[in-house]
């Protein structure tokens, strides 16, 4: 087991014990050695795990309680100084210099979480992007084939988005594009993923859902979307191609290729319609 992956699911406050139990462990090694030999060094370890897995504050705290611990240790183990503010200055030098370590750390570490996020955002919409979704995708496949839990995808297309770009204009269209990214979401749970695969085109994941729960969420998605079109006055309609799994498909191309197929299926029906299958063949019957 990776000890980093068991740092990033831990919870808060057993993190938190973690990092004061370094500090009471070096601290108490700095006791016992005395003041021959400095232990320093190690103070930061703990406080520099806070500011990668628990962000600045604790951090911060962090490094307030390795400095009051280093200065208990001199205290204790009477070190000598050539004036009584000595040990103050050297607390108040060690405290600075654990809370530019923790800062500068913290602040490294949003800055990789915000580019991260960023990297799995579509840029005009804000939902996920092609990158997130194809992630998403593959967890689920693993998890229905490791565990059997279904899960469902759909695959909406815009109806009409082109005569949207050339009666209204592309601003007009990048309007519409937003709405259906900010409605969306509001409607399905946060384990599930929203996405912008391309164009006028989403893909939407619903993680561990049978096709009976999917029909009700997908019903109640594209009304909420039709409101908001009719709302805006903008003529567009939804066709929706849905699938749900009960068996792992080979990868995340032919899922998407199903649900593709679905989606032009319904729009060769209608547009507006929605075209609803379920997949019980594993890739390896095939």
């Amino acid at each position: 087991m990776n000890p980093l992956n068991v740092l990033k699911t831990a919870s808060q406050p057993l993190l938190v014990a973690l990092y004061l139990g370094l500090i009471g462990l070096f601290l108490v090694l700095d006791i016992v050695t005395g003041p021959d030999l400095s232990f320093i060094i190690f103070y930061l370890l703990p406080i520099l795990l806070a500011a990668w897995f628990s962000g600045r504050r604790i951090a911060y705290a962090m490094a307030f309680a390795g400095a009051c611990a280093w200065f208990y240790a001199d205290v204790v183990s009477h070190s000598s100084y050539s004036h009584p503010i000595v040990p103050y200055w050297n607390v108040s030098v060690k405290l600075c210099v654990f809370l530019i370590c923790a800062g500068i750390l913290s602040r490294l570490k949003e800055t990789v979480d915000r580019e991260k996020d960023l990297a799995r955002k579509d840029m005009l919409t804000g939902a996920a992007n092609r990158r997130a979704f194809f992630e998403a995708a593959q967890t689920e496949i693993d998890r229905l084939h490791r565990y059997k839990h279904p899960f469902t995808l759909a695959y909406i297309d815009c109806d009409n988005f082109k005569e949207i770009n050339d009666t209204l204009g592309h601003e007009v269209g990048d309007m519409v594009l937003r709405t259906i990214a900010t409605t969306v979401p509001r409607n399905i749970r946060s384990s599930d993923i929203f996405a912008r695969i391309g164009g006028d085109e989403f893909v939407l994941l619903l993680a561990e859902t049978g096709a009976e729960q999917a029909t009700a969420v997908i019903e109640k998605i594209n009304t909420a979307l039709l409101d908001r079109m009719q709302t805006e006055q903008w003529p567009v309609t939804f066709s929706i191609g849905v699938i749900t799994y009960l068996r792992s498909p080979a990868n995340v191309d032919e899922l998407i290729k199903k649900a593709d197929n679905l989606m032009y299926g319904a729009k060769r029906e209608g547009k507006g319609s929605v075209n609803y299958a379920v997949w019980k063949e594993s890739a390896s019957a095939r």
